[in-house]
């Protein structure tokens, strides 16, 4: 190999990098955008049940009195605090309205709790519970995406290619262009240079002009050159 496609090699690997960096800022405001979303959905379909109502306010008032004591926290310690006062509350909730739609938003949100805290077992526990409540819906599939993401951040790869592989088949992915990216990345490293390259090729075919489609792109011709792929 010659200096010069060495020195491209890596001006393509420190691109790639780059961008995924980039990116991970981006999915997590998805997260919390697609997230608040699922609230206002949770609380328009329920509007007519008191008992669920009441749930839904016994929950949004002990977020409500997190946010306020977070905002008025002076450090990290502070507001480290105030979750896990709020935590155990939003568990009990959880626990009492099991296959709910209480259910759904309160392991939700303990699984952004637990996210943010950086416990990624707990969160994914969370995630995969919401995920299974009979009316999760739409928000099955950002459940299961951020399940994949703590399996990613657990070093779980084939857990994570699971779950991504079931926000694929929800059918109601609105950010399939990530998902597929992950999964030919994650196929990438377990050396599967096969299915990596399908799942490059389907996004390049499905979303030709995706920023997610460049990076696809750039994984293919690198490939290629190292004669893992035709």
């Amino acid at each position: 190999m010659t200096e010069k496609n060495t020195e491209e090699k890596k001006t393509l690997a420190d691109t790639v990098g780059g961008v995924l960096t980039k990116y991970r800022v981006f999915f997590l405001c998805v997260i919390v955008g697609l997230i608040v979303v699922a609230v206002a959905w949770g609380i328009i379909s329920y509007v007519s049940s008191s008992s669920h109502m009441k749930g839904l306010d016994q929950l949004d008032a002990i977020m409500h009195t997190l946010s306020k004591e977070a905002s008025a926290a002076n450090d990290e310690a502070g507001v480290d605090a105030a979750r896990e006062v709020a935590l155990p509350q939003v568990l009990e909730l959880a626990a009492k309205n099991k296959g709910m739609i209480v259910g759904l938003r309160a392991n939700m949100a303990a699984a952004e709790l637990y996210f943010s805290q950086g416990k990624w077992s707990e969160a994914r526990d969370c995630w995969l519970e919401a995920a299974a409540t009979k009316d999760a819906g739409y928000t099955a599939p950002v459940c299961y995406y951020n399940a994949a993401v703590c399996s990613e951040e657990l070093s779980d790869a084939d857990a994570a290619i699971s779950y991504y592989e079931k926000v694929l088949s929800s059918g109601e992915c609105e950010f399939e262009p990530h998902v597929l990216f992950s999964l030919g990345r994650l196929s990438e490293g377990k050396g599967d240079y096969v299915a990596a390259s399908e799942n490059y090729l389907s996004l390049k075919d499905q979303y030709p002009s995706d920023a997610w489609t460049n990076l696809a792109e750039s994984r293919l011709i690198a490939l290629r050159a190292e004669g893992k792929i035709q």
